[in-house]
């Protein structure tokens, strides 16, 4: 079976099916060059051109070493030993688990604009890219102002131990690259530039697939604020994260009443933040994979993504209340009764007597009174958002719209909720690390 792999390490005449194994495409070169122009040039994969040999370095692409040609013909080298070696790694590669990450919302946050209440922040720019978490970058044509996520360089060091680390983001190549610098300033996760996918490596504009990740769908996680950017096939992949909106540049217009994190002069928290919780839900994924491994079943991220969901709020029965809307901004417009379908809650309506909670935005007293009577938990829809994200389910008394007759003060202190965030997000906001 012919192999050729070009410059930027990625194979154009392999592709891997969702079992893993390798099959053969029609297509042997990508790009607008024509197979005559690819194929006279020399093919590089983990630094070392295949066709003659050389080592060469990663960022050099396509190279002339007309010497080693000459060698191949005479015999000196071995080219068919030096292919089978790099195909050997490269299944070492594809059967490895893969996280593949969003940028922009999911690790950090980025603006050209700062509000009057945010000008502070321009005298906490980190001079070095290995410190810090707040750092400006020039692109071509304008400056930004970059605010790393609280606890990513932890996550990042953690999460590699168990995945192979991807970037995939919608934007610019450029940007994508200076970002990825400031994320991983020692070059240790995303070495290749094939693990830094961007706009311009798309095969559909506007569009995220795994079409271009290397490696069986079964094995690779998607964390991404955002599902909606992904092509529908692959939304079974992913593990939505809270949006991380630092500056107020980030927020929706209808939103602009709230200030924003920077202009409050508060963060996400380290320990028990965002990327913390998410970190704990990847182990209990990765744990699971493994263990499917070891026993001999077909391991699949999918699967087990869509188990772990369906146990959070088993032997919850939900009813929705008239007032509430179809889908909530930090759900991407999911329905929520997918929502609860896909947490392993069922769904019903009020005159069901095995409703445990009652879902509402606004309520009556006599709604307020008839849960206080029947022992219903009575929440903001809110609860439910919430429990998407953190993975758990969450104290009712978070979210609890009180009976007339309940006094707020004997309710149990509720628990610090584990990240700072806008109240259209949580319908709650709590005081994080101080700026």
């Amino acid at each position: 079976m012919e192999c050729i792999f070009l410059a930027d390490e990625r194979p154009k005449e392999l592709k891997v099916s969702d079992d893993g194994n390798m099959k053969k495409c029609n297509n042997q070169f990508a790009g607008t060059q024509s197979n005559t122009e690819a194929s006279v040039r020399p093919k590089i994969f983990h630094g070392t051109c295949i066709s003659y040999g050389q080592n060469v370095e990663d960022t050099i692409g396509y190279v002339s070493c007309k010497q080693f040609y000459e060698n191949m013909l005479s015999g000196t080298i071995d080219t068919t030993g030096l292919l089978r070696l790099y195909l050997d790694e490269w299944m070492k590669t594809i059967n490895k688990p893969k996280l593949v990450l969003d940028l922009d919302h999911t690790l950090m946050n980025s603006t050209q604009d700062l509000s009057r209440d945010e000008m502070h922040l321009l005298n906490a720019v980190s001079t070095t890219k290995d410190a810090g978490l707040l750092h400006k970058i020039r692109l071509e044509d304008c400056s930004m102002l970059v605010k790393l996520r609280p606890f990513v360089r932890q996550f990042l060091d953690e999460a590699s131990k168990m995945f192979d680390l991807y970037v995939y983001t919608m934007g610019t190549r450029d940007y994508a690259t200076q970002i990825v610098k400031l994320l991983d300033p020692e070059n240790k996760y995303f070495i290749s530039k094939s693990k830094v996918i961007s706009r311009e490596d798309f095969t559909k504009s506007g569009v995220k697939a795994l079409d271009i990740v290397p490696g069986s769908k079964a094995y690779i996680i998607i964390l991404d604020d955002k599902p909606s950017v992904w092509r529908e096939a692959d939304k079974i992949n992913i593990i939505q994260i809270w949006r991380y909106n630092f500056f107020a540049s980030s927020f929706p217009s209808s939103y602009s009443r709230f200030k924003s994190p920077a202009q409050m002069r508060i963060d996400e928290r380290e320990a028990d933040g965002t990327l913390a919780l998410i970190l704990s839900v990847l182990k209990q994924a990765h744990w699971r994979f493994l263990n499917m491994k070891r026993s001999g079943l077909q391991a699949d991220f999918r699967r087990i993504l869509k188990d772990m969901r369906s146990e959070i709020l088993k032997g919850c029965v939900l009813a929705f209340t008239a007032g509430v809307p179809c889908s909530l901004i930090g759900l991407d417009k999911m329905p929520l009764w997918k929502v609860a379908e896909q947490l392993g809650a069922k769904y019903s309506n009020l005159d069901d007597a095995s409703v445990t909670h009652v879902l509402a935005v606004q309520c009556s007293t006599q709604l307020r009174q008839w849960a206080h009577q029947n022992g219903k938990f009575l929440v903001h829809a809110n609860w439910l958002e919430k429990a998407w994200h953190l993975w758990r389910r969450p104290r009712e008394e978070q979210f609890m719209l009180l009976p007339l007759d309940c006094n707020p003060a004997a309710l149990p202190a509720p628990t610090p909720s584990p990240t700072a965030v806008p109240a259209y997000q949580m319908g709650i906001c709590d005081a994080g690390t101080n700026m």
